[in-house]
């Protein structure tokens, strides 16, 4: 589908072109390999639309007549979905995308808006592949928020039972920001790539598109650099939590062994059993050394709870 954006829009046919308007079109691998000739695409980027092992990441090329990028798109609601992917062709008056794989109609739906919803008195080439290339990642603020509403979540989870389950969480948060963090930082080479604007397609007032498209991409990326920070300090705040409890365990333990230490020595002393020791003859030795070590106990334990060790 190809069609006029100004005057009375309406859908034209590839030979019905002309310079003096501007055409807004999109169409799929089958279709491209059947017209590409009829916009003077070198074959060369039609054969790295047909073979997806190519598609490493997000990039522009600048060719003779026309700019061709490709874009794998990251769904920013979940990374994880497989990605939506198409390729791009910008010529001076002329703005096609080609969808390689859009399952979920994603590329399409956005395609559909601008046609429909966009009306701008003086609609140019870079005003419409701002529009169409923002339009992709306008959703994503609220993608983001949920991110951080996610790592907010973790902090219920603080005893050592809970740790796995927290560790897992923070990994696929981690994974995700990530993703996101690269998916951005490429989107802003695509538009520093069309700043840079090799074949005089944009008016230099036009160029404040690109220039407003990496500055809310950039944003979008220091957004996901804010919440990697986040994440780390989520991490050690737990972390403290599960050392802070340790260390409370640890000096119950100590206090404990330390109490009866006394007892153990006046068990280990009269547990000799010399032959000549008095006090195992004392018909009160029992009685006292039952006195004695409740007394040592009582001691201990009103000075530990001076010091406030417990």
């Amino acid at each position: 589908m190809l069609y006029q954006m100004d005057g009375n829009r309406h859908e034209v046919s590839s030979n019905q072109i002309s310079a003096q308007h501007l055409y807004f079109g999109i169409m799929n691998n089958d279709e491209l390999k059947a017209c590409y000739d009829q916009y003077h695409i070198d074959k060369n980027s039609v054969e790295k639309c047909m073979h997806l092992n190519v598609l490493q990441q997000n990039s522009i090329i600048p060719h003779k007549d026309y700019f061709f990028g490709i874009m794998s798109l990251v769904n920013a609601k979940n990374v994880f979905l497989k990605k939506d992917i198409f390729s791009f062709f910008i010529f001076k008056n002329i703005f096609l995308i080609n969808i390689i794989d859009d399952e979920d109609g994603h590329i399409y739906h956005v395609f559909k808006e601008i046609y429909q919803n966009i009306e701008e008195s003086h609609l140019t080439i870079a005003s419409l592949v701002y529009y169409f290339i923002n339009g992709l990642i306008i959703n994503d603020y609220q993608y983001i928020e949920r991110l951080q509403d996610d790592i907010d979540e973790l902090e219920k989870y603080n005893t050592q039972d809970e740790s796995v389950i927290f560790t897992n969480k923070l990994r696929s948060i981690n994974k995700e920001l990530l993703l996101l963090r690269n998916y951005y930082e490429n989107l802003v080479g695509i538009g520093e790539e069309l700043q840079m604007n090799y074949h005089h397609f944009f008016n230099e007032d036009d160029l404040r598109y690109m220039e407003i498209f990496v500055q809310r991409v950039t944003r979008l990326s220091d957004n996901i650099a804010l919440l990697q920070d986040l994440s780390a300090q989520s991490r050690e705040v737990h972390q403290s939590k599960l050392d802070y409890s340790m260390n409370r365990t640890m000096q119950f333990f100590t206090v404990v062994t330390t109490i009866f230490m006394p007892l153990t020595l006046i068990a280990g002393w009269y547990g000799m059993n010399f032959k000549y020791m008095p006090e195992l003859n004392y018909e009160y030795s029992y009685l006292i050394v039952i006195i004695l070590s409740i007394i040592i106990v009582l001691i201990c334990i009103y000075w530990f709870k001076k010091k406030k060790f417990f």
